[in-house]
């Protein structure tokens, strides 16, 4: 028996084009079995809610493919010159299902060669351009917009979702594209999803600020760090650190917040007495913030970054393990190195690198405990 690599590239082609013809004959003749069953009403005598749902389970197949036959084997019975096309193996199931989704019955003698010079996508574009949205289908989708951001009990994570009208939802989706590509451009080892969740944090620290990110100076807001010693000490400060009025936080949390802004400590006993009241400081005075960003030429020092958003000055060695605030231990990031690379995935900048392209040293499998 010749095998495939014995065959001509002809040839096997013909024979894929032999199969898809066969493929679309097979479907034809369920869909038509599968719509006298439907007559016959026997998923609901066999106790299924759907015929979809009892084609899923006889046929073994994905509930979308089971609802895909279900839904065009009832298209067709209307669309006869189109099912007898299908049968013949002349159209392939998919242009079947894409056929059947856009035609009326008027159209039913003439929709296969209208069509014929549009490939699939281009079908399912042109039934997209033939849906009504009459002006209360508008406006009950404009009623309907919503946006929860929902918290876990100790706020730790929040799942954001919603639903959008038409105009909304792409300005955000193309806001949402634009702050990815001005944090990361390219794709990078990014999935989309998370850099739309990178770029939306990033709009949020925008819209606070006031700004877009491009002023090399950018207030940081005061905030308070309440740390419970009961819990912190024999946590390594992976319990017992909490935001005031906000969330839980962990250790490289607090590394960020202790790297970037104004803040306050205020430590707690085990009978809640307030203790060490901290100073109100900033970790790296203005001048020297000034300083560093004008010596690394107001752009990221990381190797192959030209990014200028939110650039901050970063402790080469973690100030909370011991690291000096002087010029020789800081360097400059952009809020994407900084905040996600560096504090979110646990990233760390190799002191021996040049100084106008530091590179990064992953994490370690097991982090070391925090040296608070």
């Amino acid at each position: 028996m010749r095998t495939a690599t014995d065959l001509t590239t002809d040839t096997l082609e013909q024979q894929l084009l032999v199969g898809e013809a066969t493929i679309a004959s097979v479907r034809a003749a369920q869909m038509t079995i599968i719509r006298e069953i439907d007559r016959r009403q026997t998923p609901l005598a066999d106790g299924c809610r759907s015929t979809a749902e009892w084609v899923t389970g006889r046929l073994d197949v994905a509930p979308e493919t089971a609802k895909t036959l279900v839904s065009t084997a009832r298209r067709l019975e209307a669309l006869p010159t189109v099912e007898i096309a299908t049968q013949h193996g002349s159209l392939s199931f998919d242009r079947t299902v894409a056929l059947a989704r856009i035609a009326v019955p008027s159209e039913d003698q003439t929709i296969i060669n209208e069509l014929s010079v549009y490939d699939i996508a281009a079908i399912r574009r042109l039934r997209s351009n033939r849906h009504r949205m009459s002006r209360d289908l508008e406006r009950e989708t404009f009623d309907r917009r919503y946006l929860v951001a929902q918290p876990n009990l100790d706020e730790s994570s929040w799942r954001v979702y919603g639903l959008l009208p038409a105009m909304a939802g792409r300005t955000f989706v193309e806001a949402l594209d634009q702050k990815a590509d001005q944090l990361l451009p390219g794709s990078g080892d990014a999935s989309r999803t998370t850099r739309y969740a990178d770029a939306l944090w990033a709009i949020s620290l925008d819209s606070l600020a006031g700004s877009d990110g491009a002023t090399i100076e950018s207030a940081a807001p005061l905030l308070t760090v309440f740390i419970d010693a009961h819990d912190a000490t024999p946590t390594n400060a992976e319990a017992g650190v909490v935001v005031e009025a906000g969330p839980r936080v962990g250790p490289a949390t607090v590394e960020a917040i202790l790297c970037d802004g104004i803040i306050e400590v205020t430590g707690r006993t085990e009978d809640g007495t307030p203790v060490n009241m901290g100073r109100r400081s900033r970790t790296i005075p203005p001048r020297l913030r000034r300083f560093i960003l004008a010596r690394d030429g107001g752009v990221c020092t990381i190797e192959g970054c030209v990014s200028r958003y939110r650039l901050q000055p970063h402790h080469i060695r973690q100030w909370s393990q011991g690291g000096s605030t002087d010029a020789e231990n800081l360097t400059t990031l952009c809020w994407f190195h900084h905040h996600v690379v560096i504090h979110g995935r646990g990233f760390t900048i190799d002191p021996s690198s040049p100084r106008q392209r530091r590179r990064l040293l992953r994490p370690p499998i097991h982090a070391p405990p925090c040296d608070w």
